[in-house]
């Protein structure tokens, strides 16, 4: 697993069984989007990932092996991007042998510290720690207050879209924990971006328009001591020329891989 300390590798398998590193989970994803046809060259990567900079690793990753990235970012990695930023990326991808192809790594972050302290992290430059992911934190200690705003703020807009989704997924006087609230939200990204694609799909057909090979990979970034990062696999899907599957996919490379 890390030599990170006990109390962070305990928390990790008890929350997070079957993370990780953020290395292997990149290298297993592009080997199994090499067999399916997905390259460097003719694949457009997207990541909807949190704002927050210590999620910039996975950002960076990602663009080690499929270079530059639509962006799809917002707070906790939800996707208010909608049909027209999905859509978007779809038309950018670029065309090859008459095809093109988009992958997308969609999942909210969290942080557990050395000592095993869930939602806490240490950020260069500032002292002591601090929260991961703030916004879900900010969500959870209104939950606790009473005072979740259920109006749509314009100067706060993300963390209101975010509010809004999430209060449709928890029973009205229940606080979730922030392992199992970023749980929630790893499940509202997936449905999102799938009933997106789907809608967009179901559109392109209308038309008799063809659309792009795609994937989607969801789970959860974890940021451990000292820099570190995890993923949680939770879902692969794959779309080749409109018909959907499950792409076998566990998070570990099954062969030494280099980045491309």
């Amino acid at each position: 697993m890390t030599d990170s300390g006990d109390g962070f590798n305990e928390t990790l398998e008890e929350n997070f069984p079957g993370a990780v590193s953020k290395d292997s989970y990149l290298a297993s994803t592009y080997q199994s989007l090499s067999a399916e046809g997905f390259s460097r060259d003719n694949t457009l990567p997207c990541v909807a990932l949190c704002r927050d900079e210590i999620a910039g690793p996975l950002v960076r990753g990602v663009e080690r092996y499929w270079g530059h990235t639509f962006s799809l970012v917002s707070l906790a990695g939800m996707v208010t991007a909608g049909r027209t930023g999905i859509s978007a990326a779809m038309a950018h991808a670029p065309t090859f042998a008459g095809r093109q192809h988009v992958v997308v790594y969609a999942m909210p972050h969290i942080a557990i510290a050395a000592d095993g302290t869930i939602g806490q992290v240490e950020r260069s430059g500032l002292t002591g720690t601090s929260a991961a992911c703030g916004a879900l934190s900010l969500f959870r200690d209104g939950l606790l207050e009473g005072r979740v705003d259920i109006e749509t703020d314009r100067l706060d807009a993300e963390q209101s879209l975010l509010s809004h989704r999430l209060l449709t997924l928890i029973p009205y006087g229940d606080i979730p924990g922030l392992v199992e609230l970023t749980m929630l939200t790893a499940q509202a990204i997936e449905d999102d971006l799938r009933a997106i694609v789907a809608d967009l799909l179901e559109i392109a057909r209308s038309q008799d328009v063809s659309t792009p090979d795609h994937a989607l990979f969801t789970g959860v970034q974890i940021h451990g001591p000292d820099a570190t990062n995890y993923v949680w696999p939770k879902s692969a899907h794959i779309v080749i020329g409109g018909v959907e599957r499950d792409l076998a996919h566990d998070g570990v490379a099954t062969t030494p891989s280099s980045t491309p």
